[in-house]
C-alpha cells in the first residue's frame, strides 16, 4: 500500500500546522494579533532537543520576516455575552493567552462583570506572564482577584486546582451569582484536575451528593457556562 506524504521545498515531509491562542482583543490591538508561544528546549539521551515552531518563532523568524498564517474559529470560548456576567479564568503556563485577550476586551467594552484569574506555572520570578499587566487590571479594579499557584517555589508543590480548592466557598458564591467558567491548557492532567476540584466545590458548598454535582458542572457545559480550549 502507498501512503502519500506532503512533501515541501527541496522533498521535506512537511510539518503539522501548529495552533496558539489568540493573547490580545482586537479592540485594544486593532492592527495586530498577539500570541503566547513558550520556546521549547530539553535535553534527552544527551542531544538538545527544540520544538520545531516555538523556536521558529523564537530564534529563526526576524522583525522583517513574515510566517503564513490562517485564524482556526474556537467554537464559542469568548467572553460572556453580557458583559455584566462573571468571569472565573483558570489559565496555567501559556494558557493565560486568551484570558489576556479576554481582559482586554472587557475593559474596551466598559463590561462590569466581575473577573477573576487562577494561574500557575513553575516560578514566579521567570514564569509570570504578563505579571505587570494583571497588576495594572487589579489596580484599576478590572480585575477583581488573582490567585496563584508557582509549583517550585516551595517544598509541596502547589498547582490551580489547589488554589480552586482553598477558594472554594468564594468560587461557589461566584458561579450561584451567574459566573462563567472558562478553563485553557493542558488537556491531558490540568484540565482533568481542574474539573473534579470544581466538582468536589460544587458537592461540598452546594450541598450535592458526588452524582449531582457531576450532573452540575455537565449543565454549565451544556449552557456554555463551563467552557474549555485545552491541548
Amino acid at each position: 500500500m502507498w501512503r502519500r506524504r506532503l512533501l515541501g521545498r527541496g522533498g521535506r515531509r512537511r510539518g503539522k500546522p501548529r495552533l496558539y491562542s489568540i493573547s490580545s482583543s482586537p479592540k485594544a490591538h486593532p492592527c495586530e494579533v498577539h500570541l503566547t508561544v513558550s520556546a521549547v528546549r530539553y535535553e534527552t539521551h544527551g542531544r538538545m532537543r527544540k520544538g520545531v515552531a516555538s523556536t521558529f518563532l523564537a530564534d529563526r523568524v526576524g522583525e522583517t520576516n513574515y510566517v503564513k498564517i490562517y485564524v482556526q474559529p474556537s467554537h464559542g470560548f469568548k467572553t460572556p455575552a453580557h458583559g455584566d456576567t462573571p468571569m472565573i479564568m483558570v489559565g496555567p503556563g501559556t494558557g493565560i493567552a486568551p484570558f489576556r485577550a479576554f481582559l482586554q476586551e472587557r475593559v474596551a467594552t466598559k463590561a462590569t462583570g466581575r473577573n477573576w484569574l487562577f494561574f500557575g506555572d513553575q516560578h514566579r520570578a521567570t514564569d509570570y506572564l504578563y505579571e505587570e499587566e494583571w497588576k495594572a487590571w487589579q489596580a484599576s479594579g478590572s480585575l477583581a482577584r488573582v490567585d496563584l499557584a508557582f509549583s517550585r517555589d516551595q517544598s509541596t508543590k502547589v498547582y490551580v486546582q489547589d488554589r480552586m480548592r482553598e477558594n472554594a466557598a468564594e468560587l461557589w458564591t461566584w458561579l450561584k451569582a451567574g459566573a462563567h467558567f472558562y478553563v485553557c491548557g493542558d488537556a491531558k492532567r490540568m484540565a482533568k484536575d481542574v474539573e473534579r476540584a470544581l466538582v468536589d466545590i460544587v458537592a461540598q458548598f452546594g450541598s450535592r451528593s458526588t452524582d449531582e454535582a457531576i450532573a452540575f458542572v455537565a449543565d454549565l457545559k451544556k449552557r456554555s457556562r463551563y467552557q474549555q480550549d485545552v491541548y
